[in-house]
């Protein structure tokens, strides 16, 4: 009887401790308590994000009505005349250049890319000076109506062959100017590649 009192004492003592709250703090380990999330959004940035910029509009250009070019001017590299309008990717006159009368003709903003065609020939050849033009090079052509300025943005050499499937003469698109030089080598004979100068209209002024 002695022992089974003995016994119970310890567990009385634990149980009234229990019940006043006096028991151990909780370990590392325990779960009582539920830990707050951290939203990825609540983190402070370092640096702050910056502010997204207007939207710039586009350039409005003068209205220019499409006519026939006079004159097609680029720096010291091209100032030439132009011959009557033909109707194949040729040039007719040497000294002179050519616009692809089946195609657009200067203005702004224009209905159609516009094609103008000349030789590459000995220094008095109309395009003798195509060569030169880079992408940034400005061109200007001059009708009765106006001046239209192009600022080149690529030139290539093409064969000749393959420039009536091409793209970039079977698609129609406004305010584009295509120069096709037809190369000629130091005898006078026709190379088979053309060298090809795309243009964006980038300027226009009317008289």
């Amino acid at each position: 009887m002695v022992a089974v009192v003995a016994a119970l004492i310890p567990a009385t003592v634990l149980g009234a401790h229990r019940l006043a709250g006096d028991d151990d703090p909780p370990t590392s380990h325990s779960t009582d308590l539920p830990i707050p999330p951290v939203s990825p959004s609540s983190t402070p940035s370092s640096t702050p994000p910056s502010p997204t910029p207007p939207a710039t509009p586009a350039a409005r250009l003068p209205h220019v009505a499409p006519d026939a070019p006079r004159r097609i001017t680029s720096g010291d590299a091209v100032d030439a005349g132009f011959d009557n309008a033909v109707t194949d990717l040729d040039a007719s006159s040497t000294s002179e250049v050519a616009r692809w009368e089946d195609r657009g003709s200067p203005g702004s903003p224009g209905t159609d890319t516009v094609y103008v065609i000349g030789k590459v020939l000995g220094s008095d050849s109309g395009f003798a000076g195509l060569p030169q033009l880079k992408a940034g090079a400005t061109v200007s052509i001059r009708t009765d109506n106006g001046t239209l300025r192009y600022t080149v943005s690529a030139t290539r050499l093409e064969r000749e062959d393959g420039l009536p499937k091409d793209p970039l003469f079977t698609r129609h698109k406004a305010g584009r100017l295509v120069l096709l030089g037809i190369r000629y080598d130091d005898s006078g004979d026709r190379l088979d590649k053309a060298l090809v100068v795309t243009a964006q209209l980038s300027g226009a002024k009317k008289g």
